[in-house]
Parts: C-alpha cells; sequence; structure tokens
C-alpha cells in the first residue's frame, strides 16, 4: 500500500465523486455539489496550511466559524459538513486516510425550511398564463411563431407533468418515451429512475394521461419524451429554470417558485386530500420518512394562517 502522503487529495476526490456516480447512482447535480464542497474545503486547508490526511475536529470546527464569517447559511454549512463526513468515511474505508476527522464533531444541523407551493388558484393562473399564446412573437433569433409555440407547449406538458406526479426536474428531463405506461389511450403510469438509481412506478391522474399519452403517437420508444427536436437530447435544468421563470411572473405570481416548488405543491394537494405520508414517501421517491414529514409542518402553517385574523 502506498503510504499516506503519496496519495494526492485531486486524485481521491476523483476516485470519491465516481464512487457517488458509478457505484451509488447519485444524480450529476448532487456529484458537482459534492465537487464544489470540496473544492471549497481544499482551498480553505491551503490557506491555514493544513493537510487534508492529517486534520482534526478541532480544524473542521475552525474550517465551520471561517464558513460562517464568510456569510455562508446554517443549511450550506450543514450541506458542506454532511459532504465531508461521507468523504471521509468513505477514504478511511479505501485507506485513503488513518483518521475521519468529522467523525467525532457535533455536525450541525440543517435548519428545517417550510416549503413553498403554489395555492390552487395560484395553479391556475400559471396554467392560464401557459396557455395564452399572444405573447409568443411571429418571429425571434430566426425561430418561427411555430417553434417557439411547440416550446411553450412543451414546456406547458413539463410543468403540468410535475404538478401531476411530483418528479424532480431531473427525473423529468431522464423521461423517455419507453417510461410511459399507455394503455387504451392513456397514460397510466411513468417508470421513474430517481436517487441511488432506484425506480419507482408514478400513477397518472386519467385526465392528464391522456394529454400525455397524445403528445408520445409516432416517437420512437427511445426518445427523451422532452427531446427538444426527435432523437435530441432534453433542454437543460437552468433552462427549464428560467422559462418557469418568466411564466411565473407572466402569471402574476409573487412567489420564487422553482420546478422543485412544483413538487412541493404536488406533495401539498396529496396532503390536502389526506393522503396518508407513507404513501406520499412512495410517490416522491423519499428514502426517508422524515423528509416527507416536512410537508406536515407546511399544513400546520397553513392552519395557522388561516385561524390567524379569527
Amino acid at each position: 500500500m502506498s503510504e499516506p502522503n503519496e496519495i494526492t487529495f485531486e486524485q481521491t476526490r476523483k476516485d470519491f465523486l465516481s464512487f457517488l456516480k458509478y457505484t451509488k447512482g447519485h444524480a450529476d447535480t448532487t456529484c458537482y455539489n459534492y465537487n464544489s464542497d470540496l473544492s471549497i474545503w481544499q482551498r480553505w486547508l491551503i490557506e491555514a496550511k493544513l493537510d487534508w490526511q492529517n486534520c482534526g475536529p478541532t480544524d473542521v470546527e475552525h474550517f465551520v466559524s471561517h464558513l460562517s464569517r464568510e456569510g455562508v447559511g446554517a443549511h450550506a454549512v450543514a450541506r458542506k459538513i454532511s459532504c465531508l463526513a461521507t468523504f471521509y468515511k468513505w477514504a478511511k474505508r479505501n485507506s485513503k486516510v488513518q483518521e475521519d476527522p468529522i467523525y467525532q464533531i457535533e455536525k450541525p444541523k440543517r435548519p428545517r425550511r417550510i416549503p413553498v407551493w403554489l395555492e390552487t388558484e395560484e395553479q391556475n393562473a400559471l396554467i392560464k398564463a401557459t396557455r395564452n399564446y399572444d405573447d409568443i412573437p411571429d418571429n425571434i433569433f430566426g425561430r418561427s411563431r411555430d417553434s417557439l409555440l411547440a416550446v411553450r407547449q412543451r414546456y406547458e406538458l413539463l410543468f403540468e407533468l410535475i404538478q401531476k406526479s411530483g418528479l424532480r426536474i431531473s427525473e423529468a428531463l431522464g423521461l423517455k418515451i419507453r417510461d410511459a405506461r399507455v394503455v387504451d389511450g392513456v397514460a397510466k403510469s411513468i417508470r421513474v429512475i430517481g436517487k441511488g438509481n432506484k425506480e419507482r412506478q408514478v400513477p397518472l391522474p386519467e385526465s392528464f394521461g391522456r394529454v400525455l399519452a397524445l403528445s408520445v403517437v409516432g416517437k420512437g420508444t427511445d426518445d427523451y419524451l422532452f427531446a427538444k427536436k426527435p432523437g435530441g437530447k432534453p433542454p437543460t435544468a437552468h433552462a427549464v429554470r428560467a422559462y418557469l421563470k418568466k411564466l411565473i411572473e407572466k402569471a402574476g405570481i409573487d412567489k420564487k417558485v422553482t420546478p422543485h416548488k412544483l413538487r412541493h405543491t404536488y406533495a401539498t394537494r396529496l396532503l390536502e386530500k389526506d393522503v396518508q405520508l407513507v404513501d406520499i414517501q412512495a410517490l416522491l421517491g423519499h428514502e426517508s420518512i422524515a423528509t416527507t414529514q416536512i410537508y406536515t409542518h407546511a399544513g400546520q402553517e397553513r392552519l395557522s394562517k388561516l385561524v390567524a385574523d379569527i
């Protein structure tokens, strides 16, 4: 076995990210976040003149203090420490380090966030704004109105799918035509590969199932459901968020709404229909019921607001 000081941080990080992606099945976005957090840790170690293989719990605590002084929020700090905990646990198991500096420290708890969702009237406003095509120009950058209309309708289908299924944006963009189970002209469910490469079947409401089934007619089974052109790739998550932002502004909704907030909206509608948490957990693909429980807090806050002026 090589001596510890012969093992570089850079190579170890690459091996760790490969482990996350190919062994654990983490999404590209998750791996990107881990890589970013490890880069921040590496820069701090260099400035502090510390060795990544020989640092201790006190050094990690100094790192946390540094982040706080830099104005990094509690949730982001907790994420970075969680990243380091996973990294060093893996590194010790694979003989990259002799000691795990994270193991003994008290992990900062992530503050519980109340999820943001759309009220029913806001959902209706979004649908109305999306289906109002008056703002689509006749021509822009050489693209015809018909092509721009096709783009709008693709996003309309995407945003409605998330609100009817609770998919993560990465899951929705990764769907292929073959993932929709169509029976007698109705898409009954969709097959989703979620976090950790775990598969689940998500049922769809019949009315939306008919719309989705029509959208896949004549398309190749290996094509992406939201491909920008036949045989092409879907839009990026960044492009999706930007397009949704424009529609939210057009709808006059005074909230910061992302595709993930549409997922929250789906979960909130289920909770309002008294769907059991364990069933919501299965539909959303949460590994832990604790993650799903944030929606009970959302419900309690909603009730508090309703009775505030009584």
